[in-house]
């Protein structure tokens, strides 16, 4: 008996410890990008001057290699080329100074999930299942974000070996050159070479440290929606049951859960402010990339373009898939909260439910710089006008 109790008691304690862990690895993938912005402490250190300087020097010697192949070659697709990389840059750049701008409300949020978890796996039964369910959904997104990541980087640094061997043809990872380093011989193409894989490994790092912030925050949505269906659930069996509650015990009840929808619109918001730029340069970003990759697999002038092209659409549709998780639990609430027993309550409950049912359908969505909601609609048709796009750049190279 004690024995099943223990095991009882630590499977009720492994939500917030299982929770905290994700956590924990957000935290050593930040600071290694000198970002830890979850410490109350964190000021700028050596690690983010290093990660600045490093994109200043990236973006600066993919001018010089733009400038350099354009007068040597002839050739203006390097610029498009050149374009997918820079828009990986822009996007690292954009996430990593939001996110220091806006680590007051980081730190906010991320104790107020905390709190919820330490809260709720105490309370066993359909919280703790629900709290069970947010974590799995977000370590589901972790490693959908990092396979992507991995599978390019790994794609990417094999691939011109690869090609090598079939073709007997060099080509470099990345668009960029150094000053003073000859690609067309052997010491300098393994020199930028290496100094490619190393680059795309941070960049791809960084982003991922990043994505795992956003990737937090919203599966975190859904979280807070199904806690409120259970404490719809519970007002529900209170007024069902065979001994009449009193009005107190209403009241309580209704107060919780009115609370809770508060929190759940806070959080929402929060995240919206924290993001806000964030997603408009995501989308922007990955749109540009994925017309400059397809241009150049179009006109074969990129045979490592495909790998990138999978990088920038599986970005765009992972970022506005999980906006359509936000508008979807946005539509759940409203239904939960006309779905309760709101008839059997007092006037004056009914009429704070009445007021909930009217903010819920009100609730503001994701959106990409307020124009659009982030949506997997909208990433459709963005795939539409890039393809339009590329249809008119055809046209007129023909």
């Amino acid at each position: 008996m004690a024995n099943d109790l223990k095991v009882d008691l630590l499977a009720e304690q492994s939500c917030l410890v299982r929770y905290r862990r994700i956590l924990y690895l957000v935290k050593i993938c930040a600071k290694i990008c000198g970002a830890d912005i979850a410490d109350p402490n964190y000021r700028l250190n050596f690690m983010t001057y290093v990660l600045m300087t490093m994109l200043v020097i990236f973006y600066c010697c993919t001018v010089y290699t733009i400038y350099v192949t354009v007068l040597r070659d002839g050739t203006y697709t390097i610029i498009l080329q050149a374009t997918c990389f820079v828009s990986a840059g822009v996007q690292s750049n954009v996430k990593l100074f939001c996110f220091i701008a806006q680590r007051f409300r980081v730190r906010e949020a991320q104790t107020f999930l905390d709190d919820t978890y330490k809260d709720y796996e105490t309370r066993g039964g359909n919280y703790q299942e629900v709290l069970l369910q947010g974590i799995a959904a977000t370590m589901k997104g972790i490693k959908a974000f990092g396979f992507v990541y991995v599978c390019v980087v790994v794609a990417c640094s094999v691939y011109p070996v690869i090609y090598d061997a079939l073709y007997g043809e060099k080509i470099l990872i990345m668009q960029f050159l150094l000053p003073g380093v000859d690609p067309f011989t052997n010491t300098g193409f393994y020199m930028l070479s290496v100094m490619h894989v190393v680059c795309l490994c941070l960049g791809a790092f960084g982003n991922f440290a990043s994505d795992m912030y956003f990737f937090t925050f919203i599966t975190s949505v859904p979280l807070l929606k199904n806690i409120l269906r259970c404490k719809f659930d519970d007002l529900n069996r209170l007024m069902n049951c065979e001994m009449q509650p009193t009005r107190a015990q209403v009241r309580d009840a209704m107060f919780d859960i009115v609370s809770w929808h508060k929190e759940y619109l806070r959080l929402l918001l929060c995240t919206a402010r924290i993001f806000y730029i964030i997603i408009f340069a995501h989308v922007l970003c990955s749109a540009a990339s994925v017309v400059s990759t397809l241009y150049c697999m179009l006109i074969g002038a990129w045979p490592a373009a495909p790998f990138f092209l999978f990088l920038s659409l599986a970005n765009l549709y992972l970022y506005c898939g999980l906006g359509t998780v936000v508008d979807k639990s946005n539509e759940d609430c409203t239904c939960i909260i006309y779905t309760s027993s709101w008839y059997e309550l007092p006037v004056t409950e009914q009429r704070t439910v009445l007021l909930m049912l009217l903010k819920s359908q009100g609730t503001e969505n994701l959106t990409v710089a307020s124009m659009t909601p982030l949506t997997v609609a909208t990433a459709l048709n963005i795939t539409k006008t890039v393809y339009s796009m590329l249809m008119l750049l055809m046209r007129g190279r023909d």
